[in-house]
């Protein structure tokens, strides 16, 4: 089933910067989270969401904490990436150093993080933060290795101690550990861009950003099969840095970020068969059921999608993204659907709370078409610049540090979220069953 278009024009509905005034019950969840952080190793539970309609306790979506970085460090923008049994985390800013070459391995199956940065697997390149990296997402159920790209992650870019604006361009296999430079960068050094694996096509998709020269609007490829870059088509509305994005089958889809006057709130999609760019409708997420507090069916809600306002059109920036399709235990479903987290809002500061969205791209010949839908947040206020892996063949995402503007906390702990019950069988996130109901629990 598809999510009918929205009748009305909610481009120039925005939540008021004045309403970010903190509440006793954000001072409660963010003080929990410190306590756990600091003082324990205790699995939290909380802000649970997404009844799927049965007595199955797993249809939660709840977030929980996982192990926090090695020695309590915290750390905004990380390179981030992930196999189906480790996280990696490679560079990025801690209070001690604006700039590292830190690499840390995190084993799920032991809730066990290891520095590898003293060792022959450590990072060949400059110390740097602002960076960006990506590996493949395609589950590969049947272990067939057909695709060597499943063991690679492909990263560069950031900024450096000494000003540098870095072009230079990285593959890691995570299996073997083996680094190998690629093909430099031709376009400008940046800090801050898009980075899109476009899996189908054996492309990676590059632009946006800023650096030397300002923000930019240029869209790159690269060829994985011959290490070769192609400029594009550039990005159709105004020059940024910090967006968001994420790919899905054969779309680039990249938006909202900082450009030179605004907190943008708009979406572009980049054909990579047609080259081409479209326009998606601005940023606008509902509540599933059209209601925050609804426990209505998604037939009756789409039944309403004319009048049904949004839970928010705010602008934002300095989040963190990905993409997820149907994991190996709902190979029914191999839908996509990309993801947004946390970040800054509309003025560049914190939001109240840790918004989570995902995209449902899902068009079809009839009068449906592609919608937002607010997922639970994550605990406390929002971060700037977390970072983020979703380890392959599942829906387990997992969210590390980011700095809390409103208690001024660079955290270094991890978050996760299994977004299993969005796959389900019956059809997916938009299945005729499925209801949104909030939960809390306290620690």
């Amino acid at each position: 089933m598809r999510i009918a278009t929205r009748a009305f024009d909610a481009r120039h509905l925005s939540r008021s910067p004045s309403s970010k005034s903190s509440s006793s019950s954000s001072f409660l969840i963010i003080f929990g989270l410190v306590f756990v952080v600091l003082f324990g190793s205790c699995t939290t539970q909380i802000l649970a969401a997404a009844d799927i309609n049965d007595d199955d306790p797993t249809n939660l979506l709840v977030w929980e904490s996982r192990a926090a970085l090695p020695l309590g460090v915290g750390r905004h923008h990380p390179i981030t990436f992930a196999n189906a049994t480790h996280g990696f985390v490679l560079t990025g800013s801690t209070l001690q150093s604006s700039y590292t070459s830190d690499f840390l391995i995190y084993e799920e199956a032991t809730n066990k993080w290891t520095d590898v940065s003293g060792t022959n697997s450590a990072f060949p390149g400059i110390a740097r933060s602002f960076g960006y990296g990506v590996t493949a997402t395609s589950n590969n159920c049947n272990n067939d290795n057909d695709s060597t790209t499943n063991t690679k992650a492909y990263l560069g870019f950031g900024a450096g101690d000494s000003g540098q604006r870095f072009t230079d361009w990285w593959e890691f296999d995570m299996s073997t550990h083996n680094w190998k430079r690629l093909a430099e960068f031709p376009g400008n050094g940046r800090k801050h861009p898009a980075i899109n694996f476009v899996e189908p096509v054996g492309e990676i998709h590059v632009g946006l950003g800023d650096g030397n020269g300002g923000n930019y609007n240029d869209w790159w490829s690269y060829s994985i099969a011959n290490d070769e870059w192609q400029q594009l088509a550039d990005f159709p509305s105004s020059p940024r840095h910090h967006p968001f994005y994420f790919s899905i089958d054969t779309d680039s889809y990249v938006g909202f970020g900082h450009s030179s006057s605004y907190i943008e709130r708009d979406l572009y999609r980049y054909d990579s068969l047609e080259r081409t760019w479209n326009r998606e409708e601005d940023f606008a997420s509902y509540a599933i059921g059209g209601d925050i507090n609804s426990t209505d069916t998604f037939s009756s809600a789409i039944g309403r999608n004319s009048v049904a306002l949004p839970v928010t059109t705010e602008a934002r920036v300095a989040g963190t993204q990905f993409a997820i399709t149907g994991s190996c235990n709902n190979s029914d479903n191999q839908q996509t659907y990309g993801f947004i987290l946390s970040g800054d809002g509309d003025d560049h500061g914190y939001m109240e709370t840790g918004e989570f969205h995902v995209f449902n791209p899902m068009t079809s010949e009839d009068e449906y078409s592609s919608a937002w839908y607010s997922l639970p947040p994550h605990p406390g206020f929002s971060r700037w610049a977390p970072g983020s892996f979703v380890l392959q063949g599942s829906s387990q995402v997992y969210m590390i540090g980011g700095y809390d503007r409103r208690m001024g906390i660079l955290y270094a702990d991890m978050w996760t979220i299994n977004l299993d019950p969005l796959f389900d069988d019956d059809g997916g996130m938009v299945s005729d069953n499925a209801t949104y109901d909030i939960y809390s629990s306290s620690f």
